[in-house]
């Protein structure tokens, strides 16, 4: 969802021109690759950046709600024409609703037409010291909001020495920690580029993290803790109603409700605490 007072442009028409399975393994959430074939219109439109398109059914008056993000893969300039090839994954949610957009997009074919939106900024931002710690949590949508995050810390090729903690779960994005499996894990990154950049934030794990516990009460001390070292960076990504039950999950077991509220507004007062949530 765009945050509310964001201008909407109207939608540019794209067509898709390649679609190809990239993930298809079983287990595995398969992995939808388009290529969508548009005339920019004096748009500037980049790897790393969003773009969106609509849920069916949603009102002119809120489409800020309706609009779904997906971060732009590449960019190329048709040549002796006025147009681009913008590339994008799609990974449709175990048991997600048909009706939504992930399901739209791995349905089209070459030649189909989809109303685009955009381009948007990418929501996250790394941290700007090398010392800093960061926390992923995917509720109910797993690592795949954080590709580019990964992206561009591994980027910098900082000698960077903050701690990483990626949790994830379709209940309060606390479930289990992420394991960057090459194989069991592949429907998270989709390219070895992304891969040995979760690889490179692995390694980073707190000391906690390590032990891979799958409790959700472990979970919730290893991410307490690490919130207690200071200079802690919350990306938070997925469904609204996970990122919910987060809140009351971590202020029932710190059975103090207000210090959980605390911690929490400090660190969006901050700018520490960065999140893209969706119905």
């Amino acid at each position: 969802m765009i945050k509310p007072g964001v201008a909407v442009d109207q939608p540019i028409v794209a067509r898709v021109v390649h679609r190809s399975t990239v993930v298809d393994q079983p287990g595995i959430l398969p992995v939808v690759k388009l290529m969508l074939n548009l005339q920019p219109g004096g748009r500037r439109f980049a790897e790393g950046m969003d773009i969106a398109f609509l849920v069916p059914g949603t009102p002119e008056d809120k489409l800020a709600e309706g609009l779904r993000l997906f971060t732009v893969e590449a960019v190329g300039k048709v040549p002796f024409e006025d147009s681009i090839d913008l590339t994008l994954y799609v990974r449709n949610h175990r048991g997600g609703p048909t009706s939504g957009i992930a399901h739209l997009l791995s349905g089209l074919r070459e030649g189909d037409s989809i109303d685009l939106y955009g381009p948007f900024s990418y929501p996250f931002y790394p941290p700007m010291g090398s010392r800093s710690n960061m926390v992923f949590i995917g509720a109910g949508c797993g690592m795949v909001p954080f590709r580019w995050l990964a992206h561009k810390v591994h980027a910098r090729k900082l000698d960077w020495m903050g701690k990483v903690l990626m949790l994830e779960g379709p209940r309060t994005g606390l479930e289990h920690l992420y394991l960057n499996d090459p194989v069991a894990d592949q429907d998270q990154y989709f390219d070895q580029a992304t891969f040995r950049a979760f690889e490179g934030l692995k390694t980073r794990y707190s000391a906690t993290a390590l032990d891979r516990e799958e409790s959700v009460a472990e979970n919730m001390e290893a991410f307490w803790r690490l919130l207690g070292q200071g200079s802690v960076y919350v990306y938070l990504a997925g469904y609204r109603d996970v990122a919910r039950a987060l809140d009351e999950s971590m202020a029932k077991y710190l059975r103090l409700p207000e210090r959980w509220h605390d911690a929490k507004a400090k660190l969006v007062q901050d700018g520490h605490w960065l999140e893209y949530l969706y119905d």
